[in-house]
């Protein structure tokens, strides 16, 4: 029988162990003191929704959706999708991308996107398979 996997959203006593997921996207990893600090600062935003994916109390993914507003309407913005090695091929990542689809409807989106690292070619067919459909090109401008 499977573990049964909950979506919830991310709280404070998560960071040591998304410290340690965000090295499985990241290999430079993130600080806790910068994830602390930036939880701190937008955990509580309506336009935010940090998800955590749990399998007996501990975090196994996890992935952020944030909503923008412009005056067209509004979309949101995917990011930081990471399941734990160990654990991918087993829905996580599906349910996590549904969770942000619901957040996304009942914010009024019209549609979400998301940048994935060129080489990252199997998260890309994951992507597809989760229903992001449009091929475009995105651009980074790195600040640090």
């Amino acid at each position: 029988m499977k573990d049964k996997i909950y979506i919830e959203k991310l709280n404070p006593d998560d960071l040591p162990q998304l410290q340690q997921l965000y090295k499985e996207l990241l290999p430079e990893g993130c600080p806790l003191a910068t994830l602390k600090k930036n939880f701190a600062a937008v955990s509580e935003k309506p336009e935010y929704c940090l998800a955590a994916a749990r399998r007996e109390g501990t975090l196994v993914g996890t992935a952020a959706g944030i909503i923008c507003t412009v005056p067209d309407g509004a979309f949101m913005v995917v990011e930081n999708v990471v399941v734990r090695k160990d654990c991918q091929g087993s829905g996580i990542g599906r349910k996590l991308l549904e969770h942000l689809d619901r957040f996304a409807i009942e914010n009024g989106c019209i549609y979400s996107l998301l940048v994935s690292s060129g080489f990252r070619k199997e998260a890309h067919k994951f992507y597809e398979n989760a229903g992001y459909t449009d091929d475009v090109r995105g651009f980074r401008k790195y600040y640090r």
